[in-house]
């Protein structure tokens, strides 16, 4: 089954826009060169099932033999009326979750896709798609925050600049000596947008010789210009996104869990080579090697009251040193604020 899909795949690519046109002879030669194993009476089947069902804008035509295939000229995607459900479910996901992900000019090319996906949940006669992509499909806010709501112009110019590979002049918010100041740059040279926790972050370098690579806010960014100079990239923007950022270390690290612990009931991992025993008191001792990035250390924090770090002793110490501060700041608030209201 997986072969017959790349095969069909493999003949989509093969057969050119209209006007140019391809016949299933040709169709199978390329394919046969491609070591694919297939008869001109099955990529005349597939190709006649395929035009039937609508969904590849196929032309045939049959003016003459052998009859020739192109793909319409005017066309643009899948045909709205036979989506189905499994199709409209992805669409719907996709609508919630691209503003930050895709260019402008491709959410109005999805947009007829995005509006039928949703008239093919609602249409579903127990609602059970539309419960699961209300209960499931949407992702929830990654923070308990309500965040300041970017400027919808500064994103798409932003992303125009990302397309048209060209770099932008703009104002940056600086906070110099506790004040907020815009200061105006020029050039800046997009490397991409990252999302995280939910936030675009603007990623970019300043000026023609500067290699180092800043991250903002795309709400920290104003009056956003596209400049004719193409922008100066970086060649990994992978590894350049981790410039400067500290490389975590592997750890062999000993906790103690409550056996209440969400970590414990859930029956999670933290490395497949993760040993972990019940103790007489009830506890669970958790042994493995992980490497101490910040997103350990606040997964930890999190479980602070269900879990103690035991070993190494350099992150036994960075966790002691945080609850003693929490602490001091409750008590101190406390006292305070008593003494105030006395």
């Amino acid at each position: 089954m997986q072969t017959n899909i790349q095969r069909q795949l493999k003949m989509l690519e093969l057969i050119p826009r209209h006007p140019r046109r391809i016949t299933a002879n040709r169709i199978t030669e390329h394919l046969k060169d491609l070591n694919f194993d297939v008869g001109l009476r099955t990529v005349q089947r597939e190709l006649k099932a395929m035009y039937e069902m609508g969904l590849f804008g196929l032309e045939m035509d049959d003016r003459c033999k052998p009859f020739g295939w192109s793909v319409a000229a005017c066309w643009q995607g899948m045909n709205l009326t036979l989506m189905d459900r499994h199709v409209a479910l992805a669409f719907f996901t996709l609508k919630h979750n691209a503003r930050q992900l895709l260019p402008p000019d491709s959410l109005k090319q999805l947009a007829p896709y995005f509006d039928r996906a949703d008239q093919v949940l609602g249409s579903d006669s127990d609602r059970s798609w539309l419960y699961w992509a209300c209960r499931v499909a949407q992702l929830p806010e990654p923070l308990p925050l309500m965040l300041i709501e970017q400027d919808p112009q500064v994103l798409a110019t932003v992303q125009e600049a990302l397309l048209q590979k060209r770099q932008i002049a703009c104002q940056l918010k600086r906070f110099i000596k506790g004040e907020v100041h815009w200061v105006d740059y020029s050039p800046i040279n997009l490397q991409g947008i990252k999302i995280s926790d939910g936030v675009a972050l603007l990623v970019f370098t300043i000026g023609s010789f500067h290699t180092k690579l800043y991250a903002r806010p795309i709400d920290s960014v104003r009056h956003v210009r596209l400049l004719d100079t193409p922008v100066m990239t970086r060649e990994n923007f992978a590894d350049a996104l981790h410039d400067g950022v500290r490389q975590p270390e592997w750890i062999n690290i000993d906790l103690l869990f409550s056996p209440s612990a969400n970590f414990i009931l859930r029956q999670a991992k933290l490395a497949a080579d993760q040993h972990i025993e019940r103790l007489d008191d009830g506890r669970y001792r958790v042994q493995a090697k992980v490497k101490d990035t910040p997103r350990l250390r606040a997964f930890l924090w999190e479980m602070a009251d269900s879990v103690e770090v035991v070993a190494p002793p350099k992150l036994r110490a960075h966790f002691s040193r945080l609850a003693i501060k929490l602490n001091q700041q409750y008590q101190t608030a406390a006292t305070e604020f008593v003494a105030a209201a006395g």
